[in-house]
């Protein structure tokens, strides 16, 4: 076991930890990077493991400025990397932090006076009959693969979701040889069209909103169901994915016969239901949270310098809320910024004019992001709509929706999620609920008539 002290450890190099590193660096702190992945550059920017090459990485105008962040940082002298690690524990120390570290040698720690948390999100996914057959997969998931290598997970593909990155997976899917049937929103079609009322947004989101137009109208060029109002009922297959059924969704999300199901013979599906911020290791640090259901789930409560409630202990990026990279990279050099002023290393005078044109990014996005979590929004009643009692809710554990059920109702005494994971090993798996706790959650308050 080492133990390094630096003025800075950053968790996850996404553009948060990328942007939070440049600025600490720009004044002479000593900083660590620490990631899961081998390489820099978070979901958004997964690159392509090193002895491979990969053509048109990252096609589009919208990912240039990440691209040349990636790019600076990637050959910054004074970065200390520690890629394809795991950061198993944070513990706060009078002056500083500790952290516990695994890799590919064994455990490890060092020691930091602040650390900066940007670990990202995660897909949020729905409870359904045939959610764990092979060939289900999350868009962004199947997206991963064709960004780091040009891998297609299948050969025919439906999506069903409520956001609409479905569309640019289905069209990058469709750019890489493979064929897609439909792409199906849960949501009507009038509450997309919202986004129209919005033309500040629009105009100051052009690049994104250009994108995803161009992709639907790809699509519908190219014969592809657009539907709107039906989400998925089923996944059929056995060992392998051979069917998908969507059935047909009212605006609250519950289920209509007003319109007919519909099948496909797909070997993959994708699935955009969301996203849920993955801010576990800040609140096991002790960090304050909330929760907003639109905006992500447990989110950290912060500063105007992006400093949460454990002093010393900054977030970036998605665990502060639903907003992509764009916004994610602002937040970064917020943090980066706020933790050079707090180690000594820049006045609050130079630090305010530091961030003023970032915090004003930052503000145009996040009243995009705002509207398109509207938008995106997982209505109310479609969890219970698409789970069956035999739906599995917790994989690691294989507990399906109706044990959870039952013993809610054997058992009013239960009255909160470590209540029920005692009783029933919901959430207790290798994944420590990451997959079930908000289908979790959702059975638990509409039981109980709670807020989360």
């Amino acid at each position: 076991m080492t133990d390094s002290i630096y003025d800075v450890a950053i968790i996850g190099a996404g553009p948060a930890g990328l942007a939070a590193a440049e600025q600490i660096l720009k004044h002479g702190g000593r900083v660590v990077v620490l990631d899961e992945q081998a390489r820099a550059g978070g979901q958004i920017m997964r690159q392509p493991p090193k002895k491979f090459t990969v053509r048109d990485w990252l096609k589009g105008d919208i990912y240039n400025d990440l691209k040349d962040l990636l790019q600076r940082m990637a050959d910054h002298p004074k970065v200390i990397w520690h890629m394809s690690t795991t950061v198993s524990g944070v513990i706060p120390l009078t002056d500083g932090f500790q952290l516990w570290l695994h890799d590919m040698s064994g455990l490890s720690s060092l020691t930091a006076k602040k650390i900066i948390i940007c670990s990202g999100c995660t897909e949020r996914p729905l409870a359904f009959p045939g959610a764990t057959t092979p060939g289900v997969m999350g868009a962004g998931a199947i997206q991963t693969f064709l960004k780091s290598q040009q891998i297609l997970t299948g050969e025919n593909f439906v999506f069903a979701g409520t956001h609409p990155l479905q569309l640019i997976v289905a069209e990058q899917i469709m750019a890489a040889g493979g064929k897609v049937a439909a792409v199906a929103f849960a949501q009507p079609l009038f509450r997309g069209l919202s986004l129209l009322k919005q033309p500040h947004s629009l105009l100051s989101h052009w690049q994104v909103f250009a994108a995803a137009a161009k992709s639907l109208i790809r699509l519908k060029r190219a014969g592809v169901a657009l539907l709107f109002g039906y989400a998925i009922k089923e996944a059929s297959g056995g060992d392998s994915l051979k069917t998908v059924t969507l059935q047909p969704v009212t605006a609250a999300g519950k289920a209509t016969q007003n319109r007919p199901l519909r099948q496909y013979e797909v070997d993959s599906l994708g699935l955009c239901y969301g996203f849920q911020a993955a801010s576990e290791l800040a609140r096991q640090a002790g960090a304050e949270a909330h929760w907003s259901e639109g905006r992500g789930g447990w989110l950290i409560t912060h500063s105007e310098w992006m400093e949460s409630s454990r002093a010393g202990l900054y977030v970036a990026g998605e665990l502060t809320g639903m907003a992509g990279g764009d916004a994610s990279r602002e937040e970064g050099h917020i943090a980066g910024i706020g933790c050079a002023l707090a180690l000594g290393l820049v006045s609050r005078h130079d630090g305010h004019k530091e961030t003023k044109a970032a915090r004003k990014r930052l503000r145009k996005h996040n009243r995009f992001a705002r509207i398109l979590c509207q938008i995106s929004q997982v209505s109310d009643h479609l969890p219970d709509t698409v789970m069956t009692d035999d739906s599995l809710l917790c994989r690691c554990e294989n507990v399906t929706c109706g044990t959870l059920k039952n013993a809610l109702e054997d058992n009013p005494h239960l009255l909160s999620a470590n209540s029920v994971k005692l009783l029933t090993r919901t959430g207790m798996g290798l994944c420590q609920g990451r997959l079930c706790y908000a289908n979790t959650a959702a059975l638990i308050t509409r039981s109980r008539q709670c807020p989360v």
